[in-house]
């Protein structure tokens, strides 16, 4: 769907419908990797996988999501900036790969919730970077441009939910109104 009919009409606007594209091919390959991966090691173990038929949908996976991934990563990369586009895939990336390997091999069942919860700052933490690194891409070098590129993009946000107010009236559901 994204491919076929968002990309072609939305793909030189807005920068996350590359991204999105190439974030999940790569988010597939990575998984298809690992499938590929557990075969090529069970098969030197001795229990040959290359006779069962998952395993070469496996490397067929991995091939199109990579000749995919790179197609719209480089599109991505010939239309946007690239210090923005690196950041957001990196997001993006993160997200649908843990994503992915959360849903696929359960990879947080045997964890505990420190560890959870410590893999959740991190990633948090990423995306905060990212954003200051998107909020400050126009400033001059410097904590004071910085900070008032931040700043302003904080105050702009503080702004736009204070014109926005729910209100009710009576009997009727609550409603968005701009003041």
């Amino acid at each position: 769907v994204l491919i076929v009919y968002v990309a072609p009409k939305y793909g030189d606007t807005q920068i996350t419908v590359y991204i999105a594209i190439c974030s999940l091919m790569g988010s597939i390959g990575v998984m298809a990797c690992k499938a590929l991966g557990i075969s090529i090691k069970l098969t030197l173990l001795g229990s040959n996988q290359f006779k069962k038929w998952e395993t070469y949908i496996f490397a067929g996976t991995v091939a199109v999501c990579v000749v995919t991934q790179m197609n719209y990563l480089n599109k991505a990369l010939d239309t946007y900036n690239t210090a923005i586009v690196s950041s957001i895939y990196y997001v993006f990336f993160t997200v649908l790969t843990i994503a992915a390997s959360v849903i696929m091999y359960k990879d947080w069942l045997h964890q505990t919730a420190n560890q959870i919860s410590a893999e959740l700052v991190g990633f948090l933490l990423i995306v905060v970077g990212v954003y200051f690194l998107h909020a400050t891409k126009d400033a001059k070098p410097g904590c004071d441009e910085g900070l008032a590129a931040v700043l302003g993009s904080v105050r702009a946000m503080d702004r736009a939910a204070t014109q926005l107010r729910i209100v009710r009236r009576g009997s009727e559901y609550m409603q968005v109104r701009a003041e």
